[in-house]
């Protein structure tokens, strides 16, 4: 008996969707590009249930006629390519002809178009991959595809969706990547009968960013330009003034495609390497057009993916442009306000921590390294137990460099780092209101009203719970936009309006497989990074004080929320050792 079989066509068209059909967002991705390469001024996208339910997505594009309609649901039926050799200058999104049947495959789907004129339109009804009919029906120029019960016949995958709210939130982050790449063309995003996004078509890409990111992030963007040969780059970036707590608004497009591509990344991080501070990102729409003979589109069954044919040049080409960018913006900063911090350690140091201790400008041209062991390695320092840091005497000396405390201990000298201190400090309080309810607010005199994206007014309906039991009165406030009223009075006023759109962020990057736990503890996080005092803040004798004593009552004071370390110690036998003095 033969152990190799041939699959049934329709167990073999589900394998195949895999491929393609990941989630919601999948499907409305395919429909997309099947109404740009159509030609399309306006796109309206309709979802219920996060698209698990029903996505619709009608254009006015060039549409099709009735035999096109019916091959267009074959699988490799395409109208993109011809020849294998037409795969070397692609230039259209889709060309596979894999997207519509695939869809159909795993649900019920409705196509309606027309080519417009006298010839009329076709509907066809397809259900899990079988066309179950085929009619003349009345359409306008264009094409209309209703995608209903995604997964209804495939149950193990349907289980593993997230939320409406979230495969919502990722749905209008979808629609606004394309947008942004196509400025001229109108946008509609309806869920739940009710408008998420709607973009008007605008005559230039920071109008169309305007639209998505709000006005006020669009004027502050940098534009980005440069040229290699028949490569052209285009872009607009943020000044190290604008950043975000996750790489969320980091955007390439290579001829208009979104991509994923860890080289451009990798370029774009070593132009901003010495400008952000570590764990923040910043916000990149970066447009690429590229040969089609020097990209390869077809590496990736979501074309997610593309390979270059010169991948060195593209990354100079990036970091080069966006380092004239940043330096013609006056954005960096004078050696003398560079900020000072806990540096990487050297090769082979693995065991100690490095402290770039800073001279005086006048006095020496670079940072003199100074090897500090760190706090807990080894039994003559001090542990990461609560009772035997908070039976030592702490006595704090001196801030240096604004942003450290230098403090004396009966075994050496300790450093703090002044943020990562207090955020630890104020993490566990709101953590501990948070649980008992008791979370201290503040209401503001004047509400303030953010303007946010799509995706972060949809992340809130995913987190509004969360944010209310930490004491944040959000609601939303019209298409773009938040109304907040109360916030936690550990928070200032003046980190809300940014704190809020990093929370939403954080909902967004979240997975319900973490628990509400994570979210909680992701949120709460944040919001203690906002409220902490920074680096380069002068502090009173009083307020080091208060700093050190709180932090030695915390649950953890050797890390702060997000892991750094929170001090480090130079033993008194060190110290002699270093001088000499044994």
């Amino acid at each position: 008996m033969s152990l190799i079989r041939v699959l049934a066509p329709h167990v073999a068209n589900q394998i195949a969707a895999g491929e393609v059909v990941e989630r919601p967002a999948s499907v409305v991705k395919e429909l997309l590009e099947n109404a740009l390469d159509a030609g399309s001024s306006r796109i309206t996208v309709m979802i219920r249930g996060g698209g698990a339910d029903l996505i619709r997505v009608a254009d006015d594009g060039s549409g099709m006629g009735p035999d096109d309609a019916i091959l267009a649901i074959e699988r490799h039926a395409t109208s993109k390519i011809r020849t294998a050799d037409d795969l070397q200058g692609i230039a259209s999104f889709g060309f596979r002809g894999e997207a519509l049947p695939s869809i159909a495959s795993v649900s019920r789907l409705v196509l309606t178009t027309s080519p417009g004129g006298e010839e009329g339109g076709t509907r066809l009804e397809v259900a899990a991959g079988q066309m179950t009919r085929s009619v003349p029906a009345a359409h306008p120029r264009g094409t209309t595809v209703e995608v209903e019960a995604l997964f209804y016949n495939a149950p193990a995958r349907r289980k593993f969706l997230r939320s409406a709210a979230s495969e919502s939130a990722r749905i209008v982050d979808l629609v606004a990547a394309l947008a942004a790449a196509h400025p001229a063309i109108g946008f509609r995003l309806i869920s739940e009968e009710r408008d998420l996004a709607s973009w008007v078509p605008v005559s230039t890409g920071r109008d169309r960013l305007a639209q998505i990111l709000g006005g006020g992030v669009a004027a502050l963007l940098l534009p980005v330009e440069g040229r290699l040969g028949g490569i052209r780059l285009s872009g607009l970036v943020s000044p190290p003034s604008l950043h975000r707590s996750t790489a969320r608004e980091v955007r390439a497009y290579v001829n208009a495609r979104p991509v994923r591509d860890r080289r451009i990344v990798h370029a774009v991080q070593m132009a901003y390497a010495t400008l952000l501070p570590r764990g923040r990102y910043p916000v990149v729409y970066l447009f690429l057009e590229v040969p089609p003979e020097q990209v390869d589109v077809n590496v990736h069954p979501a074309k997610t993916e593309v390979r270059f044919l010169r991948p060195g040049a593209i990354h100079d080409l990036v970091r080069e442009s966006f380092l004239k960018a940043l330096q013609g913006s006056g954005s960096f900063p004078h050696l003398a306000e560079a900020p000072h911090a806990v540096r990487e350690p050297p090769p082979g140091a693995s065991q100690t921590a490095w402290v770039a201790i800073s001279q005086p400008a006048a006095a020496e041209p670079g940072p003199v390294p100074v090897r500090i062991e760190p706090a807990g390695s080894s039994p003559d320092r001090v542990e990461s137990s609560v009772p035997l840091l908070d039976s030592v005497p702490i006595a704090p000396l001196a801030q240096f460099r604004e942003s450290y405390i230098l403090a004396s201990s009966p075994e050496g000298l300790l450093i703090f780092d002044q943020h990562a201190a207090h955020e630890r400090v104020l993490y566990d309080k709101l953590m501990g209101q948070a649980r008992r309810g008791t979370v201290d607010r503040q209401r503001l005199l004047f509400p303030l009203t953010p303007e946010v994206t799509a995706a972060q007014t949809q992340a809130l309906e995913e987190a509004a719970g969360a944010l209310e039991t930490l004491g944040f009165g959000v609601v939303g406030f019209g298409q773009g936009v938040l109304r907040i009223d109360e916030v936690p009075a550990m928070v200032p006023v003046a980190a809300v309006d940014r704190l809020v759109r990093e929370l939403l962020d954080e909902t967004l990057e979240w997975q319900k497989s973490e628990g509400l736990d994570r979210l909680r503890h992701r949120l709460v996080a944040t919001a203690a990074c906002h409220a902490a005092v920074t680096a380069r803040h002068a502090l009173g004798p009083e307020e080091m004080q208060r700093i050190v004593h709180d932090l030695m009552r915390t649950e953890s004071p050797m890390t702060c929320p997000h892991g750094r370390p929170v001090l480090l110690r130079l033993s008194l036998a060190q110290l002699e050792k270093e001088f000499r003095r044994r």
